[in-house]
């Protein structure tokens, strides 16, 4: 059975065991036991796909990536000069 077939049966498997009329404890076990054996078969699939990418991309020099910076500006910063404004609009708290 391939890799990705025994993630479907697993997954009908985690959809009718809560059905099956198993004791609490050992569906939890199973429960647990199936998402470990799901994450360990996702892993593999994953670790599969990036060798197949490699094997499948063109052997010429990698160019760098572009750094991401997420809070980079967009647009010019523009300095708010606070000295003009009129500060006698603002009554006292007390």
């Amino acid at each position: 059975m391939s890799k990705e077939m025994s993630i479907i049966a697993l997954g009908v498997w985690v959809i009718i065991m809560p059905y099956l009329g198993i004791y609490r404890s050992w569906l939890t076990v199973l429960m647990v036991l199936t998402g470990v054996v799901l994450m360990v078969l996702g892993f593999l699939l994953r670790g599969e796909t990036i060798t197949r990418e490699n094997h499948n991309s063109p052997k010429s020099p990698r160019r760098p990536r572009k750094q991401h910076m997420p809070f980079e500006e967009s647009a010019p910063v523009v300095s708010h000069d606070y000295s003009t404004e009129d500060h006698t609009t603002i009554g006292s708290l007390n």
